[in-house]
């Protein structure tokens, strides 16, 4: 089994303040410190008053030696031209009224979108500079968001391995069809994680550069969204480079891809998702994709219990 190394980034960007999906710094450290006793060399990118609390929680799982802490204190600098398109687009109120679901930060914040642009930005960045080599795992810094499907924090003590192929590798809930992006945009349809994503080295450069194109993409037509779209526009681009795996939830990575120890919960009940997913295909008369959504619906329905790991 090969072992891999983890980047993850945490920059605050204001959302204390963003009504419905308030989280401040402090509930983001806490988020981080459920899953950092993993034991995989980590490289984190953030802000210098976060660095030191990063430090401390590793540090005080004794695993300070397989930790690096990239320090970034302005970010708009490290893409200028994609955070000034942003933050054009994102002002623009048309197109927040285009958005099925305008009060969603990909719908209005350009720190959003810019921040989840630049994952693939951050690990090339340690691959060039760092060295890091090998095969490469983001994990966002919130990820499982203080226990929300794996319980255990002490779970998280062990050494992620997984012989992944030499693809880029998407975790997705759904089958990634030719639903056109200006639609995707519109109705806020997402196939492909974000939280997690793995691929070897090189790819990470190749995949930092299908970002950027396709962010550019999408300012130049006046439009905007986070990873999960620049995913699948990198996706259809080249889909040679991908490796695409089905997952009951966004959380399951880990769970599914080497780490079956992990107790397991769903504090959100996936047949409710899947039965409005089902609705909204049927009324958009998509009937074969409204099926296999409720095909799903039905299985969750009956199989739904409580799980362990």
């Amino acid at each position: 089994m090969s072992e891999l190394t983890i980047v993850t980034a945490f920059f605050d960007i204001g959302r204390a303040n963003w009504k419905g999906f308030e989280r401040n710094s402090n509930k983001y450290v806490e988020y981080f410190k459920f899953w950092a006793r993993i034991k995989n060399k980590l490289v984190v990118y953030t802000d210098e008053a976060t660095a030191q609390q990063v430090w401390k929680i590793r540090e005080g799982y004794g695993l300070k030696n397989q930790t690096q802490v990239i320090i970034v204190n302005e970010i708009d600098r490290l893409d200028p031209e994609v955070a000034s398109q942003l933050n054009q687009v994102v002002a623009n109120e048309t197109l927040l009224k285009f958005r099925e679901r305008p009060e969603n930060p990909e719908s209005y914040s350009a720190k959003y979108n810019y921040v989840t642009y630049l994952k693939p930005y951050f690990i090339a960045d340690a691959v060039k500079k760092q060295r890091i080599d090998g095969m490469i795992a983001w994990v966002d810094f919130g990820y499982n968001h203080n226990g929300e499907a794996y319980p255990d924090t002490k779970e998280f003590d062990f050494l992620w391995e997984y012989d992944f192929s030499e693809h880029i590798h998407i975790f997705t809930t759904q089958d990634i069809d030719d639903m056109p992006i200006f639609d995707i945009i519109h109705k806020m349809r997402v196939y492909i994680s974000g939280g997690i994503i793995v691929a070897p080295a090189l790819l990470w450069t190749e995949l930092a550069t299908l970002f950027r194109q396709s962010i550019l993409h999408l300012t130049h037509c006046g439009l905007a969204d986070a990873d999960q779209t620049l995913l699948v526009m990198a996706y259809r681009e080249k889909p040679s480079l991908f490796s695409v795996h089905a997952v009951m939830d966004w959380f399951m990575v880990f769970k599914e891809f080497g780490a079956k120890h992990l107790s397991i919960k769903h504090a959100k009940p996936l047949y409710k998702t899947y039965k409005r997913e089902a609705r909204k295909h049927w009324q958009e008369r998509k009937y074969q994709e409204a099926i296999k959504w409720y095909l799903k619906y039905g299985k969750e329905k009956i199989w739904r219990c409580p799980r362990q790991g």
